[in-house]
């Protein structure tokens, strides 16, 4: 496991709160990460219109099933904006995680290179925890979580809220001790 530099994790949520303001939502809304593309002129396209052209490529690239399987790719087109293509075959939860830490690396300013899309495939681990740790920040912020724990919303019902998965859901809330906080 990569550690993250001090004080990664607050300027995460202050990224979170940053943007929820830009889309002028509360700090414990919901997001929805394909507006947040919107706002920072990020392109998303879904892997599926692709198969018309590549119906070969499509198909190998959604045989790869699981965590290892595809899901999302950031291409920077010189001159134009970023265009994610985002494997639509993906469950709307694991669609906005994916979506959201594709996301990440924009909002943290990664080079292109240094997240695996430079031709080289060298992914540079520092870039790639900072922005699995931003991803769920950024669709599950710490004071959406103690929201959540202050008013007992069951698991289920606070994922479907926030449109992730329950172990997105469940692993937000530890990780900002948020039920703890809440009891105290």
């Amino acid at each position: 496991m990569t550690k993250l530099r001090r004080g990664f994790k607050a300027e995460a949520e202050r990224i979170s709160a940053c943007v929820r303001r830009d889309l002028e939502l509360e700090e414990w809304d919901p997001i929805c990460p394909w507006e947040l593309a919107k706002l920072l002129e990020f392109n998303v396209v879904d892997l599926s219109e692709f198969e018309d052209r590549l119906p070969d490529q499509v198909a190998m690239m959604r045989s790869c099933t699981g965590p290892k399987g595809f899901s999302a790719l950031t291409l920077f087109p010189d001159g134009d904006n970023p265009l994610i293509i985002l494997n639509d075959g993906h469950g709307l939860p694991r669609q906005a995680a994916d979506l959201a830490h594709e996301l990440a690396h924009g909002l943290l300013l990664h080079s292109p290179e240094n997240f695996g899309h430079g031709g080289r495939g060298k992914v540079d681990k520092i870039c790639e925890a900072e922005a699995s740790w931003l991803g769920p920040t950024l669709l599950v912020p710490g004071e959406a979580a103690l929201r959540i724990a202050r008013q007992k919303t069951g698991l289920r019902t606070a994922a479907r809220s926030y449109r992730v998965s329950e172990k997105l859901m469940e692993m937000r809330l530890q990780v900002t001790g948020a039920r703890r906080r809440a009891r105290s």
